[in-house]
């Protein structure tokens, strides 16, 4: 039986900003598995630039990444135009900007590094309702 458009089970399609290349195959397949539809990036240039084309349901970005754009701004930009985006942020630890960045976020979760894929699918599962701001 199909699931429900509301069901937490329904497949989603997730921008992934992850800049490993192995890590995020990985997740990439791990999340296909689940049913989703994944795009995986490896900087927050290119995670902006598939914004302005492609829509989303929920993503899933590093906080550290190269370039000029880290998923914090990756964070501010999504929210300034979709705010109630659910995002992911996967984080070697929690600092002071990010918790400041979060405070005014409500469809955000952090998962630390390295990540629990069991959370991070109850997270993604759950992203249509994700109603405030969590730090693990």
């Amino acid at each position: 039986m199909p699931a429900s458009p509301e069901s937490p089970l329904s497949p989603k399609r997730l921008l992934l900003v992850v800049c490993n290349p192995n890590f995020r195959r990985t997740l990439e397949r791990i999340l296909a598995r689940c049913g989703h539809a994944v795009d995986g990036v490896t900087s927050g240039e290119e995670a902006l630039s598939r914004m302005e084309r492609c829509s989303y349901d929920a993503v899933i970005s590093e906080v550290f990444l190269p370039g000029n754009v880290c998923g914090l701004t990756v964070l501010e930009q999504v929210h300034r135009h979709r705010p109630e985006l659910p995002i992911i942020l996967l984080t070697e630890g929690e600092t002071a900007r990010l918790r400041a960045k979060l405070q005014h976020c409500r469809s955000v979760h952090c998962l630390p590094l390295p990540v629990d894929v069991d959370q991070l699918k109850r997270l993604i599962a759950a992203s249509t309702t994700l109603p405030t701001r969590s730090v693990a």
